[in-house]
């Protein structure tokens, strides 16, 4: 398995590409002497779970291919084949974005969640992606959603 660009640039850290998210992250923070109340830890943090997103699933927004990786991976049948159609699919779908980067490392399939409300309830107790890194990354920023604050169109990021 492939290791992130992120990653690549400890190169006294032996990653362990089939660790959890959250645990790789927390192991790399200790390793580099990083406190949690830091802005270098949340900086940190949302490099790496953007990086692993992108190493799974590419960067680039404008490809097709990338697009119907992602579908195919929440079981969106048919595939769509324009990316306009792929992204109203995931629109409708909706899982969390941590466990879909888990899934990749450790095997355990994201659990796809029946509504945004549903997805929301289990993401402030579970586990948070770092929305600006989301943000700023075209091809991601398409999968957010509210998870703070409920409003009438809970499918736009925050």
């Amino acid at each position: 398995m492939p290791t992130s660009d992120f990653l690549a640039a400890f190169v006294d850290f032996t990653p362990d590409p089939t660790a959890a998210l959250a645990d790789e992250f927390e192991r790399l923070a200790v390793h580099n002497g990083w406190d949690r109340t830091d802005d270098e830890y949340r900086e940190n943090r949302g490099r790496f779970y953007a990086s692993e997103f992108d190493e799974h699933w590419g960067t680039d927004a404008t490809k097709l291919q990338n697009w119907q990786a992602l579908c195919a991976e929440v079981k969106i049948e048919p595939v769509p084949q324009t990316i306009t159609k792929c992204r109203k699919a995931l629109q409708k779908v909706h899982f969390n974005l941590v466990d879909l980067v888990d899934s990749r490392r450790t095997g355990v399939e994201a659990r796809r969640f029946p509504s945004v409300e549903a997805l929301r309830k289990y993401t402030k107790k579970n586990k948070l992606f770092p929305k600006q890194a989301a943000k700023d990354d075209g091809f991601l920023k398409a999968l957010l959603r509210h998870i703070f604050q409920q409003t009438r169109n809970s499918k736009r990021p925050t």
